[in-house]
């Protein structure tokens, strides 16, 4: 191996999470040999995925935490489950935790109902360039 580059890709949220993703490349001898210098375009698509991914899965949790809330009381809603949800964009699918939050029965007392607020910001399952 010439040289393993580790590209480290950081956000936080306003809630002060962090997220830190890691993309390795490695670049071999034999690369460098065949005149393969710089990044290939596999290497950036394997960097632009995970950033993607990084930047999607940050957004998603941040919005379902925000609708978690009641609107009503501001005190958490229960929780459904969870399932997985891909979600389609430019730079790949990308695989999220999709909550399922139930009503809150204070406030909707008889009302026995779940909701998926990753389909309120993106129904059809794909970024808007997509669509």
């Amino acid at each position: 191996m010439a040289v393993e580059w580790t590209i480290t890709i950081e956000g936080k949220s306003e809630f002060g999470d962090v997220c830190r993703r890691e993309v390795r490349v490695d670049k071999s001898w034999e690369r460098l040999f065949d005149g393969e210098i710089g990044l290939s375009i596999e290497d950036g698509k394997k960097i632009m995925t995970a950033l993607q991914s990084a930047v999607v899965n940050q957004e998603v949790n941040a919005y379902a935490l925000f609708r978690r809330v009641c609107p009503d009381c501001h005190t958490f809603r229960p929780v459904k489950d969870y399932t997985a949800r891909r979600i389609r964009t430019v730079f790949g699918t990308v695989e999220v935790r999709n909550p399922r939050w139930m009503l809150c029965g204070d406030c909707h007392p008889g009302m026995v109902v779940a909701f998926a607020p990753l389909k309120e910001i993106c129904p059809d399952r794909a970024t808007p360039e997509l669509n």
